[in-house]
């Protein structure tokens, strides 16, 4: 499995077919929230870090809007706490709860939410440039 660690203390390992974000400084079981913030750079980056290793952990990947449950990011349920976790993008970052009992994990992609988080990643992006422009 491969790591990065962002400045901000976020953790991203992958596989095939898994993405998983995690805490530097780790989980305590009930610690549920956690916000990570990019300035427009950093997050540049975080969005290009995001887009690379999606294409390593799958094939084919196509950023596409969620149409569903199932591929839309915002939740998902973790088999081995059952619980859900659930992850938005904020003006200038991103927020997750994660999975109650879960002492690791604070979420962990598919392949059609990461596509959907691409997207909205894309967008989030195109909106900040036009901003600046």
């Amino acid at each position: 499995m491969k790591v990065k660690e962002f400045e901000n203390g976020l953790v991203i390992k992958h596989r095939k077919s898994a993405i998983i974000f995690e805490n530097a400084e780790g989980k305590k079981e009930k610690e549920e929230r956690f916000v990570y913030r990019f300035s427009s750079k950093e997050f540049k980056v975080f969005t290009d870090y995001i887009k690379k290793i999606a294409n390593e952990s799958w094939t084919n990947i196509a950023p596409k809007e969620a149409h569903s449950m199932g591929s839309d990011y915002d939740e998902y349920y973790d088999h081995r706490y059952d619980d859900n976790g659930y992850l938005s993008l904020l003006d200038d970052g991103i927020s997750i709860r994660a999975p109650y009992w879960s002492v690791d994990t604070l979420y962990q992609f598919n392949k059609a939410k990461i596509q959907s988080f691409i997207y909205d990643l894309d967008q989030k992006l195109l909106r900040s440039s036009s901003k600046t422009t």
